[in-house]
């Protein structure tokens, strides 16, 4: 009895071990062992609670988490204040590594830098293999723990759940992040920090606008251009068919490296003094200031006030109107790389061709198509202002001139005007040039144009958004400015017009969620390339949403890529 009762103890062992062999090859090929399980649904509430969120007064809940699901509350503030997704959660599913840093991401609100990696990856030299979401928690500061950063299909343990939180609770704290990329003379500047404020007004003042603790949730987007290898040129969209058009259209049309926003403008037609190649072709706002500049590299800040027009033996005819109609007994100036021809032109009207200092046309508006010449510029005078200039004939000689206050743009070959200042000779100014307080009291996104005194930058500030970047007030977009070591900058128009593009990507996220249609852009084209926009059937349609950026997430929408050093890649502290 004692041999069978062994034989049969130890065929029972055997069995045994058979069975826990089986089961252990089972869970091994599960995604998480039940004991070391880290579900979606607990992660995701056990985030939110670790970053110190407020709930929200009212919840939108994934359709698969039931109100009564443990972390339903911490779940439906984030996806009400806009932290996650308000698709399907699989609550219950384990998460992987990725999905971990994923989700951490998203929960504290960097969802579009990291969707910027999969931009990028469109383009030759950035292409490559790895994890976008892995890039991006390794270069901020803290990064994320190390060894969550490789094999992304790994199940996230316990271990590795409680490292996420700790970081979470660390990045709450102070949080940035920075990256330089270089592509033919234009160098990309990114920089954000903080996680996201919701339930907390955007317009709150917490921490230093820049690098301080605690910090508030701040974007900033910049384009430094060497003006050896770039021409800063001014497209407007009417010759493209459009008053406006949104910038990625502009920029495509010509094949730009980048573009950015200008200055201020009313429906289609710019505000305040310009000069385009030469030409004048804006009437100046009285009090406020210019930058120019030339291929040569210079830059020029100086007061914007212009004298346009033409001298004739009766006297000065001023411009009083630029690509629009004059009043009666007053005239206008148009020119081609604006609007196309002078639609509605009154009928008592004169209309003079000037190319080359020489009258090389005459018409009556009565009888005119009124177009714009391609080559030189086009006089529409009415009542007195036509009565000085009809001695004017085909081949005389006439002079326009342009009378800019200060002489500082005695070599700009462009020139707009927007304003205030926001650095002179490296000081802080304080003249806000008749801006209204709660465009300079309040916060908003912001566009910047500055020198460094070796590139020019044009930097774009994003805000409007607790999540993504509260923007700036005059003041702190001055002190924003002095971070980036400028040491001349003007402020340019902003709100939901500020927008900046590298290589066909929109970098920043414009305030209207969407691209706002603007009737011009600075572009960063080549050194000596021609402005000649591409045919319309090569571009995407007008109005075409491209590369803006969606809102927060953690889905596929990140995708993976990688990029084998074909760019210079390097880190930028906009503190120093």
């Amino acid at each position: 009895m004692k041999y069978a009762s062994a034989i049969i103890t130890r065929s029972s062992r055997a069995r045994l071990a058979v069975m826990v062999f089986a089961v252990s090859f089972l869970l091994s090929c599960l995604p998480c062992s039940a004991a070391d399980s880290v579900a979606r649904g607990a992660f995701a509430g056990d985030l939110f609670t670790a970053l110190g969120y407020p709930a929200a007064q009212e919840i939108v809940l994934p359709p698969d988490v039931p109100k009564s699901h443990p972390n339903a509350a911490s779940i439906g503030s984030a996806v009400k204040y806009g932290l996650l997704p308000k698709g399907a959660l699989s609550p219950d599913m384990p998460l992987t590594r990725r999905d971990g840093v994923r989700m951490t991401l998203s929960m504290m609100g960097w969802g579009f830098e990291a969707s910027l990696y999969q931009k990028f990856e469109v383009l030759p030299d950035l292409g490559g293999s790895g994890d976008p979401i892995f890039f991006l928690a390794a270069e901020m500061a803290p990064p994320a723990p190390g060894s969550l950063l490789l094999d992304g299909d790994t199940p996230l343990s316990l271990t590795g759940r409680d490292a996420l939180l700790s970081w979470a609770r660390n990045c709450a704290k102070y949080v940035s992040w920075n990256r330089v990329l270089s592509y033919q003379g234009v160098d990309l500047i990114l920089y954000r920090q903080g996680i996201a404020a919701p339930g907390v007004p955007r317009e709150t003042k917490g921490g230093g606008i820049v690098g301080e603790r605690p910090c508030e949730p701040l974007y900033i987007a910049a384009l430094a251009v060497h003006a050896s290898l770039i021409d800063e040129r001014i497209a407007f969209s009417e010759p493209l068919g459009a008053g406006k058009a949104p910038m990625s259209f502009i920029s495509a049309s010509y094949g730009a490296i980048g573009a950015v926003n200008g200055g201020f403008f009313h429906e289609s037609r710019p505000l305040g003094s310009l000069k385009i190649n030469g030409v004048a072709a804006g009437r100046a706002i009285p009090g406020r200031s210019a930058v120019g500049w030339n291929d040569g590299g210079a830059i020029a800040f100086g007061s914007g006030n212009l004298l346009a027009g033409v001298r004739t033996p009766s006297g000065f005819v001023e411009f009083t109107k630029f690509n629009v109609v004059p009043p009666p007994n007053e005239a206008a100036l148009y020119t081609s790389n604006i609007t196309a021809a002078a639609m509605g032109a009154p009928l008592d009207a004169i209309e003079l061709v000037v190319a080359n200092g020489e009258v090389t046309e005459r018409r009556e508006a009565s009888a005119s198509t009124h177009r714009t010449p391609q080559t030189g510029v086009l006089i529409v005078a009415r009542g007195a202002s036509r009565r000085a200039l009809e001695g004017f004939n085909v081949g005389d000689k006439i002079e326009i001139i342009s009378n800019w206050e200060s002489e500082a743009f005695a070599y700009s070959t462009n020139i707009i005007q927007c304003g205030p200042m926001l650095l002179s000779e490296g000081r802080l100014t304080a003249d806000n040039e008749t801006l209204k307080p709660d465009v300079l009291g309040k916060r908003h996104p912001r566009t910047i144009m500055g020198t460094d005194g070796t590139r020019v930058f044009w930097v774009v500030i994003d805000g409007r958004s607790a999540l993504h970047s509260v923007g700036a007030t005059m003041d702190e977009t001055r002190l924003i400015a002095k971070s980036l070591s400028l040491t001349n900058a003007i402020n340019m128009d902003g709100g939901g017009s500020s927008q900046i593009i590298w290589r066909g990507v929109t970098v920043n996220k414009p305030s209207d969620g969407k691209e706002r249609p603007i009737p011009y852009a600075v572009l960063m084209m080549p050194k000596g390339s021609p402005m000649t926009p591409r045919p319309a059937e090569t571009l995407a349609p007008l109005g075409a949403n491209s590369g803006t950026g969606g809102a927060p997430g953690f889905g596929g929408e990140f995708g993976e890529w990688g990029y084998n050093g074909g760019v210079m890649m390097d880190t930028y502290d906009p503190k120093q």
